[in-house]
């Protein structure tokens, strides 16, 4: 990935999946996207993450995963009401959904 690029449709589908894992094995969604994030961040990739990871901390997931464009504003308006419930299952399902979709190339 060049440094000054968005990322791709796998590398968002990854993202997503493996917050979906962390998620599903009760690590709470702030906590695991912020682990995520510092570990893509290694290898050179900082500026990429730099502004989720501040948006992370001072806003919320939701403001992350917009910054990294991993969902738009529809689908983060529907996932703020899923992390709202406090169901891991739920949200895991859902990231996981997402993933599918932009996988698919459909997002």
């Amino acid at each position: 990935m060049a440094r000054n690029e968005s990322l791709d449709r796998e590398e968002k589908a990854r993202l997503l999946r493996s917050l979906a894992f962390r998620v599903h094995r009760k690590q709470p969604c702030p906590q695991a996207l912020d682990d995520l994030l510092g570990e893509e961040s290694r290898g050179g990739r900082s500026r990429q993450f730099r502004d989720a990871v501040s948006r992370l901390g001072e806003e919320g997931v939701v403001p992350a995963l917009l910054a990294l464009d991993l969902v738009g504003g529809e689908t983060a308006a529907v996932l703020a009401a899923v992390l709202d419930t406090n169901d891991h299952r739920l949200l895991s399902s859902a990231l996981s959904r997402l993933a599918e979709y932009v996988e698919a190339g459909a997002g």
